[in-house]
């Protein structure tokens, strides 16, 4: 019986701290070119910088003060920190910081400010020796120029973004005063707190002649719509409608959708308060009561413990019409989307079972998706998002990708897997809906993070599609089927609901996101190859909240939050595994970790959104050593001795990690994250899969533990941070689980007796009251 509490532990701050060293030979790299190629490569850029200097003597005698734009391409081998900071040397003049981010092509944006810059910009590329290093890393220079891509006379429109708030305001204005002059209506919405969009309706050809060459200009795209559709089929099968107990506090699910009908089985769990910016006449409630309907009888419906939610109070935002009426653009879409959630600031889970159709971009993040991460941050909350559907099996082809606003890196995205499996239907049981996009996102982000059950599709021999669909309600309250990543959102959105609600401590979003992202394994049977797996399916299909936040005797789960600051790391030498879980004389087990962060974000840096990360080392070493901090680089006086981390791929056997029918196939995941920045990392490892040379080297008794997590930043962060006088930090959840499903020793008992023995400081994860007994892990 599962019925021990998930535990909290804390690193000990006199012991577990470090210091981050240095590191670096300081040799040039072999790529530097030779003193003829670089003398060649400066009389080129200085061609540019000489432009430069006439737009601003042109914008001067306008009385124009703006500073001219430079677009650098670098190298793939020069991409790194210490080389990006040579090419910093020779633009960064006058003791400033002139990059102004990164464009969605992955170049480098530089702002010159006036001819002095210019001058001394142009005096570094002549000093060909002095910056041979910074010089050689540049591919291209030139000077920069917007993006323009239009199919529709609704304009979406993106100005430049300084990363100063005087000059910013002074664009929007001299931009405003253009439009004005030249009698062009327009709209302006804030997307996050340093994105700024407009839009132009019913453009002309003339209206985009009059604005592409604002100097300050960088894109002009088509304004995206929303997209949602809804064909129900009738059920035959009804259910008893459920009330709330009486005295019961229930969890509060903001509902971002087309409104929910107040039927008998929702209008109990219905708040008196609602959201809506449509009348009566335009709005069509049956998507926004089919996804409550699942939030609040999801489980009841399918006859299934899937999430073990037992109910949940629906708040209705109607921040969409019916779409067959009238369109809604992104920007009015959003606009909707933040009144609502800062109407109830109390209410921490929403879900969102929208978006947009296009796909998402493969290096930059959309304005859609920075916009949910900036409102999560804004106000704490999590947003659940729905990874969108594609109809490409109908043709048939290759699935589409993401779209745009499922790139969101703070949203738990969600894409569908099957539930079961018609006569004409396309997918398995628990294999990936036919119509649930793929990942990955941009910069190779995991997306969708998690799946649930939306059902399946196929193609009828006339040629019309099939569907066995997941259950729900209709607006007339009759019981009917759907498809769609629309329907497996709000299971997890219940799941989190679930989860908060039974957790007795202050909402915690990371906690809350690590918890169903740990949690996730892949259905059993479902033998795609493991990168397959990871971008159709993220990181699996996550438990229910029982089987979540309670162990068995032989498993433990433990909790580590915190936050990480610049210059400095966690190194846990003595983390507690057990003792007792060794055979032959090598420790054995599974092992998952989970590592979710709060990353630093910054929209003007495309591939680069993501300006933090943390890295996880987790393994086994021979003992401590004494370290010699009189040496330059080394600033701590000690550390492990013969350190193996476990967490790399090429450490286990390709036998055990190719096979997909394993035993432990459903959970096992291992990925080179290398240094991408991304904000969620995961591995579950079984030390059986060791190859016999690495077990041999990490797991032969005695060995000791250890658990390590380093905070990095990127230069462009650092030198802002500098600018700003801000300090660097990041906020991370990390989850650690220890299993023994071979000799079920008591790794509950034995890792508690460590915590305490070592001087940790930990608890039993605090929860609500409540009389709950379950028997196995399957809960009934």
């Amino acid at each position: 019986m599962k019925n021990l509490p998930i535990k909290l532990f804390k690193k000990r701050d006199d012991i577990d701290d470090r210091r981050t060293e240095g590191g670096g030979s300081g040799d040039l790299p072999k790529w530097i070119l030779s003193r003829q190629e670089l003398f060649e490569m400066s009389t080129q850029f200085l061609t540019v910088i000489e432009k430069s200097k006439e737009i601003l003597i042109n914008r001067v005698e306008s009385d124009n003060f703006l500073p001219a734009i430079l677009k650098i391409s670098l190298k793939d081998k020069a991409v790194a920190k210490t080389h990006r900071a040579e090419v910093g040397k020779i633009f960064n003049v006058s003791h400033k910081f002139n990059f102004l981010g990164m464009s969605d092509e992955c170049d480098l944006l530089i702002k010159v400010d006036d001819l002095k810059d210019a001058v001394l910009i142009s005096q570094n590329i002549s000093a060909i020796d002095k910056n041979a290093h910074g010089l050689s890393a540049i591919e291209n220079m030139e000077l920069f120029s917007p993006f323009i891509e239009v199919d529709s006379n609704v304009l979406k429109i993106r100005l430049i973004n300084y990363n100063n708030y005087n000059i910013n305001n002074i664009v929007e204005g001299m931009f405003i005063k253009s439009l004005n002059e030249h009698k062009i209506a327009y709209k302006k919405t804030k997307y996050a707190a340093d994105l700024t969009i407009f839009k132009i309706e019913n453009a002309t050809i003339d209206v985009l002649e009059d604005i592409k060459g604002f100097e300050a200009m960088y894109s002009i795209t088509s304004m995206p719509k929303l997209g949602v559709g809804l064909d129900s089929v009738d059920e035959e099968f009804t259910i008893d409608i459920k009330y709330p107990k009486d005295g019961v506090e229930y969890p509060i699910v903001g509902v971002l959708d087309s409104g929910i009908q107040s039927i008998p089985q929702l209008s109990p769990w219905l708040i008196a308060d609602s959201y809506s910016c449509y009348p009566e006449t335009l709005l069509d409630r049956s998507h926004g009561t089919f996804v409550a309907g699942i939030i609040v009888y999801g489980d009841q419906l399918q006859g299934k413990n899937w999430v073990g939610n037992e109910g949940c109070r629906l708040y209705s935002a109607a921040v969409f019409p019916d779409l067959k009426l009238e369109s809604v653009d992104e920007d009015q879409l959003i606009e909707n989307i933040r009144e609502a959630i800062n109407k109830r600031p109390d209410i921490k889970i929403w879900n969102f079972s929208g978006g947009m159709q296009d796909e998402c971009d493969l290096n930059d993040f959309s304005d859609f998706g920075k916009f949910l991460d900036d409102i999560q941050q804004t106000n704490d909350i999590v947003i659940c998002k729905s990874a969108g559907n594609c109809q490409n099996f109908k043709i048939p082809k290759a699935t589409q990708r993401i779209p745009k606003s499922a790139d969101s890196v703070r949203s738990l995205v969600v894409g569908s897997i099957a539930h079961e499996k018609g006569i004409y239907d396309l997918a398995e049981t628990n294999w990936p809906s036919p119509f649930s996009r793929t990942g990955f996102g941009p910069n190779n982000l995991v997306k969708p993070d998690v799946i649930h059950y939306g059902g399946n599709a196929g193609i009828l021999p006339s040629g019309l599609m099939a569907s066995s669909g997941v259950k729900s309600f209709s607006t007339g309250g009759r019981t009917v089927s759907n498809i769609g990543t629309s329907f497996s959102t709000p299971r997890i959105t219940s799941l989190v609901a679930a989860l908060d609600h039974k957790i007795d401590e202050d909402f915690n979003s990371l906690l809350l996101k690590a918890l169903i992202i740990h949690s996730a394994k892949y259905p059993n049977g479902v033998d795609l190859p493991p990168l397959e797996k990871i971008k159709h399916m993220g990181y699996g299909l996550p438990s229910d909240v029982e089987e979540i936040l309670y162990n068995s005797p032989n498993e433990i789960t433990l909790i580590l939050q915190d936050t990480i600051s610049k210059g400095s790391f966690y190194e846990i030498l003595d983390f507690p595994y057990p003792s007792e879980m060794i055979e032959d004389g090598k420790f054995y087990g599974e092992i998952t970790i989970t590592l979710v962060t709060a990353p630093l974000l910054d929209n003007n840096n495309a591939t680069e959104y993501c300006q933090s990360n943390i890295d996880i080392s987790f393994g086994t070493y021979d003992r401590v050593k004494e370290r010699d901090t009189n040496t330059r680089t080394i600033l701590n006086e000690y550390g492990p001795d013969g350190a193996i981390n476990l967490l790399h791929e090429a450490r286990y056997s390709k036998k055990h990690l190719n096979n997909p029918l394993s035993e432990f196939a459903h959970e096992r995941l291992l990925r080179n994250y290398g240094k991408k920045f991304h904000p969620v990392k995961k591995y579950a490892i079984n030390l059986n899969e060791l190859t016999q040379t690495n077990a041999m080297n990490a797991l032969t008794a005695p060995k000791k533990w250890f658990l390590r997590l380093e905070g990095l930043f990127s230069a462009y962060a650092e030198a802002r941070a500098v600018i700003d006088g801000t300090e660097l930090s990041q906020e991370f959840c990390a989850i650690i689980s220890i299993k023994d499903k071979r000799n079920n020793k008591d790794v509950y008992d034995s890792v508690s007796r460590h915590l305490d023995s070592n001087n940790f400081i930990s608890q039993n994860i605090q929860l609500r009251n409540e009389l709950n007994i379950r028997y196995g892990s399957s809960g009934n």
